[in-house]
């Protein structure tokens, strides 16, 4: 059986794989709309390595009603056949915002990364300034007691500080 992602609480991110999400997304930034970028990896205990970017073929949405990144069932099915065959595992979903970097309704319930102790995290100014965990908002699917049943996961902020000392981006 699998180690929960629940259990990580240190992660290793090469930073050419940190360094190709980035690039992903503010060419995003450039065209005016959300971009999207997922981390790979293996999980060892409480440890886990991320290994890849994957960047999923996305439509960036503009409307009245503001902007989100889709990314459709098709591309979705070919993810997970990859992680499957490659024997990675999805540890988070990165994403930008225009603006401030915060989880929006639509990033809570149009999730990529579903299982629990995965990551979502978002760049804020369409990725335009250099790539710095601190700057981003990140948040981490959990299931908090609420004395109602069942309980759902809900995504839950992560402190900065708790951020800065899980993530190490290595090999600058």
């Amino acid at each position: 059986m699998k180690a929960s992602l629940t259990e990580v609480s240190s992660i290793e991110v090469p930073a050419d794989v940190a360094a190709t999400a980035h690039a992903a997304l503010a060419a995003a930034g450039r065209r005016g709309v959300e971009g999207m970028a997922l981390w790979a990896g293996v999980q060892d205990g409480r440890s886990f390595r991320v290994q890849e970017t994957i960047v999923p073929e996305q439509n960036g949405i503009r409307s009245a009603h503001g902007l989100l990144v889709s990314v459709g069932e098709a591309e979705l099915r070919r993810i997970n056949l990859h992680l499957y065959r490659s024997g990675l595992r999805l540890l988070a979903q990165i994403h930008s915002h225009p603006t401030n970097a915060y989880h929006s309704e639509v990033d809570d319930e149009y999730a990529i990364a579903t299982a629990l102790g995965s990551f979502s995290i978002v760049v804020p100014d369409f990725a335009r300034a250099p790539f710095v965990l601190s700057r981003c908002a990140t948040y981490r699917l959990s299931v908090t007691p609420t004395g109602r049943s069942p309980a759902r996961p809900k995504w839950t902020p992560v402190a900065t500080e708790r951020v800065v000392g899980m993530f190490r981006i290595v090999g600058r």
